[in-house]
């Protein structure tokens, strides 16, 4: 008579819960901001000199940020993180306590 294992561990990805996701996400956001900016908004005059001021900054620096947020995403996406689970349930041991 064989018994078997019950307890099969299979291994998942960590999804929505991977932090790469989460700071791609957020760096894309701020790039998509940045590049709303840079089309809609004033740049200004420099105090000091009294000179226009270049709204070329908000353009590259959202394009970058959104580069960046797209590599986050790929990353993730092409070596997601594998999170292994236990298919029995969590039964709480005598050290544990109450």
């Amino acid at each position: 008579m064989s018994t078997k294992n019950t307890s099969t561990q299979s291994p998942r990805s960590a999804g929505a819960f991977d932090i790469r996701n989460v700071i791609g996400a957020l760096i894309g956001i701020y790039g998509i901001v940045l590049l709303i900016c840079s089309f809609a908004i004033d740049p200004g005059t420099n105090p000091d000199t009294g000179a226009l001021k270049s709204s070329q900054d908000n353009l590259w620096a959202g394009l970058a940020m959104l580069v960046v947020g797209v590599v986050f995403a790929a990353w993730a996406r092409l070596r997601p993180i594998t999170v292994t689970t236990s298919a029995a349930p969590a039964t709480p041991t005598a050290s544990e306590g109450n």
